[in-house]
């Protein structure tokens, strides 16, 4: 192991920390309160008293869960770089991945927090709803550029098997691999046809926003497949190429990014802000 390979570790891990438990969650509390006041209260004045309080509550719960979290998660990473040993005295990649589910955490408190706030908003949104006449279809959910990343994703995944099978390495399962590539998709794309079904954002006050949020939660759902598959992929070369004191690196930043993009399921664009798009009682 090269000589800088530890404190760039700890440097990537410190990294970690600082994208998932301090920058990510300032732009998701950013984006609550974007939504909150400018999508909430401009829509509906009458909700101001009840999506502020709403805000209040919402901004105590979500800060002590992300200063705890970042405690808990700050503590291991000083023990490690002061007494030079890996995370929890265990194994840097466990303990990467017990960073990332820690980090997790917050994400989840702010998925609960958007549904609170979406609820407020339908108390006030009244009796009058707005129906789409347009029939929406799959392709309008899944973009044509995003299936081909993913059938790229695939293709890479399909080749660095059959490369390895010809230059195999100790624990590489062969083909096998193909089943499981198998399981990713068919898992992924259940939870896809899930959310294409599914009629829980229909609550909403406008079916446009509705729309929206179905998009984007399944757009980012086939994101996180596609990058999990090249992850894998990357991981086997990482492994093949007798590079293994490289895969915690190729590891912290593809959990960061799985973080970032769950952080973004339920937010809206700034178009739906537009006023014009809910018809007034």
């Amino acid at each position: 192991m090269p000589d800088w390979l530890p404190q760039a570790n700890y440097l990537l891990m410190l990294m970690q920390v600082v994208v998932t438990l301090i920058l990510i969650p300032v732009l998701s509390y950013y984006k609550l309160t974007s939504l909150a006041l400018n999508f909430g209260v401009n829509r509906y004045p009458q909700a101001e008293d009840d999506v502020k309080y709403c805000l209040t509550r919402a901004s105590k719960l979500y800060w002590r869960s992300v200063a705890f979290i970042l405690l808990v998660v700050g503590a291991m990473l000083i023990h490690a770089i002061f007494n030079g040993t890996e995370l929890l005295n265990w194994d840097n990649q466990m303990g990467v991945m017990i960073m990332y589910f820690l980090a997790m955490i917050p994400v989840v408190v702010m998925v609960f927090i958007h549904k609170r706030l979406f609820s407020v908003f339908k108390q006030h949104a009244g009796s009058i709803r707005s129906a789409s006449l347009r029939v929406r279809r799959w392709q309008d959910y899944i973009p044509m550029p995003l299936l081909i990343i993913i059938g790229i994703a695939n293709l890479v995944f399909i080749a660095t098997v059959e490369y390895f099978v010809n230059h195999p390495f100790e624990g590489f399962a062969g083909y096998g691999n193909l089943l499981g590539l198998l399981f990713i998709n068919g898992f992924f794309f259940a939870i896809t046809f899930s959310l294409y079904k599914g009629k829980k954002t229909q609550s909403y006050y406008h079916p446009e926003h509705s729309d929206v949020i179905k998009k984007r939660a399944i757009q980012i759902n086939l994101l996180i497949l596609a990058f999990a598959l090249l992850h894998i992929s990357l991981s086997i070369w990482v492994q093949g190429s007798q590079l293994v004191e490289y895969k915690l690196i190729v590891q912290s930043l593809y959990l960061q990014l799985m973080i970032g993009l769950s952080s973004l399921v339920l937010t809206l664009p700034k178009s739906t802000f537009d006023k014009q798009l809910v018809p007034q009682p």
